[in-house]
């Protein structure tokens, strides 16, 4: 029987490798003009569900308690819009990369953090609360010595135009982590 650790990385490489597949074979298809608008038409992330994450795009200064920790900025990963890319840049040095995507199967969000320190993570279960501008995802971490520990991590749009994202653990509902995401303005607009 596989660790869960084992698990989680066989279910990263599963769901890296259908992309790749996907994509070869994508790119390998030739279709006529009028194939092409129908597969447009025709395509789920059209669907509401794949843009339950909108609210989150942009350019984004974080921080933790009024210093500035990172800048942030989230963008749909293609013209189809089936998924979100998150890239990160800490003030220390470092960061990472996100990918959010919409799992019709599981009838939630997905997300994939690879950070520069090497130790990806894996979030399953995003689904938008009560309110519309709020996604709340359940998070495992597995430790090098193997020992983990659970939370959810939960981005929501504060009334002031903010994301706050805060991260508790489960299942005493201790704060980990709490940050603020500011928009960065471009011309004058938000």
């Amino acid at each position: 029987m596989l660790s869960a650790k084992a698990r989680r990385y066989a279910v990263i490489y599963v769901v890296l490798l259908s992309g790749l597949l996907l994509s070869v074979r994508l790119n390998g298809q030739q279709s006529q003009p009028g194939q092409q608008a129908a597969q447009r038409n025709a395509n789920r992330c059209d669907a509401p569900e794949y843009h339950q994450m909108d609210f989150v795009l942009g350019t984004w200064e974080v921080s933790n308690k009024d210093k500035k920790s990172a800048d942030v900025t989230i963008e749909p990963i293609s013209t189809s819009s089936c998924g979100v890319m998150e890239t990160w840049r800490s003030v220390r040095g470092g960061g990472g990369n996100g990918l959010f995507a919409y799992s019709p199967a599981g009838k939630g969000w997905q997300y994939m953090w690879v950070p520069s320190s090497g130790r990806p993570e894996w979030l399953d279960g995003g689904k938008p609360t009560a309110n519309q501008n709020e996604m709340e995802f359940n998070e495992t971490q597995t430790a090098v010595d193997g020992s983990s520990r659970q939370s959810h991590w939960t981005l929501m749009k504060t009334p002031d135009g903010r994301i706050r994202e805060l991260e508790v653990s489960v299942p005493d509902g201790k704060t980990i982590s709490e940050l603020y995401w500011t928009k960065k303005c471009f011309n004058g607009a938000k």
